[in-house]
């Protein structure tokens, strides 16, 4: 799959149809929706760091007006960030889902398997009002996103306020909001330890597995079989308990839970689950899945510029949030179906090849032979 075949999965129709369905162009000139579009997706795919100011030079850039529908003379970077915040976020969000489920479809064998965890952005508190404190002599705000993920992104929801600092609540809220649960397996990690919320998941039927510290509280009323082969040989499984748990008013709790506990170097793990029919080492090694969101934080971060918050406006954000979920989800695919390894590579080849694309364009309304140009990518 090369970036022609990524980018026309977005085809400007299905853009155009969302921008009036949305009204996001209302009595606007200048930066249409769709043009906003396929700026910031732009920059995203082609830089690491994008600042406002980059994305003005992108816009007046030989390579963008190809890509966009129009390019207007005057446009500043203050223009694109009053714009970015003016956009109904619920036009990206659109997007987002129309690309999940589009390239879906190219990340089979499917996975069940929902990983759940939350990552902090900061900024100054002279630049953030609306934001969490963690230290209070600190200068910092935070906004948590709190994010599902299934080998793409499927789920994201943004915190701002100081209750959600709290794990049990932010991950409680998304797991709960998050609605396709059918055969799904939601991890995370020791950061919800509420009980209430580990009851309010199992009567809303979900299954999870997930961490548990040391010290926990329970009481066992079966042991279970622990089978003798696995595949995770550096994991010893010791018990594999049925319990009941006790809150932080020692009363136990109406669900029943398996504990399974087992060693890994001298040191204990403890894996809670309501999985009844999944063997204990089928239970550690799905926990064992969970890395892959904290693998998809550093990326985002790292090569999609998530470490900063380019906008400090609540829409903006989300605005934000969804670009960067649309170029993860073009970039993962581009990166799975060519079996590229890692994020840093693949991203560089993408960008070559939508420059190669932006050239062969300019060169064939130029009267020249873009075969030659594909003759030179090829055999560089």
């Amino acid at each position: 799959m090369n970036a022609r075949q990524i980018i026309n999965y977005l085809p400007v129709e299905l853009l155009q149809k969302l921008s009036l369905e949305y009204n996001v162009d209302f009595q606007v000139k200048k930066l249409d929706g769709v043009s906003m579009f396929k700026l910031l997706l732009y920059s995203f795919l082609t830089t690491r760091e994008t600042s406002y100011r980059v994305i003005e030079e992108i816009y007046h850039s030989i390579s963008f007006a190809k890509v966009a529908s129009s390019v207007k003379q005057g446009v500043k970077y203050n223009s694109i960030r009053d714009r970015l915040i003016s956009i109904n976020p619920s036009f990206f969000e659109a997007i987002f889902k129309e690309c999940l489920q589009k390239f879906e479809a190219h990340l089979q064998p499917s996975s069940n398997i929902v990983s759940f965890d939350s990552t902090l952005v900061a900024a100054s508190s002279k630049l953030l009002k609306n934001g969490m404190k963690i230290n209070k002599k600190g200068d910092k705000r935070y906004v948590k996103f709190t994010m599902g993920f299934r080998k793409i992104p499927v789920y994201a929801a943004i915190f701002n306020d100081q209750h959600h600092l709290s794990e049990d609540i932010a991950l409680g809220e998304a797991i709960m909001d998050y609605t396709n649960k059918d055969d799904d397996i939601i991890v995370f990690d020791r950061g919800l330890q509420s009980r209430k919320v580990l009851e309010q998941l199992c009567f809303a039927e979900y299954q999870f597995v997930t961490r548990v510290n040391p010290n926990i509280r329970y009481k066992i009323l079966e042991e279970l079989t622990v089978p003798t082969n696995n595949d995770l040989s550096s994991l010893a499984i010791k018990h594999d308990y049925v319990v009941q748990l006790f809150d932080k008013k020692n009363k136990p709790t109406k669900s029943f839970y398996r504990l399974i506990i087992s060693e890994k170097e001298g040191s204990p793990l403890l894996f809670l689950t309501n999985i009844k029919d999944l063997q204990a080492y089928e239970v550690a090694h799905i926990y064992k899945e969970r890395w892959q969101i904290e693998v998809f934080f550093k990326f985002i971060k790292q090569q999609l510029n998530f470490s900063h918050l380019l906008s400090r406006d609540e829409d903006g954000i989300r605005n934000v949030l969804y670009l960067t979920l649309i170029s993860s989800i073009l970039l993962t695919v581009f990166k799975n179906v060519n079996n590229y390894k890692g994020y840093k590579i693949p991203k560089i080849k993408l960008a070559n090849q939508l420059e190669a694309l932006l050239i062969e364009d300019i060169v064939i309304l130029c009267g020249g032979n873009p075969q030659l140009i594909r003759t030179f990518y090829n055999s560089s």
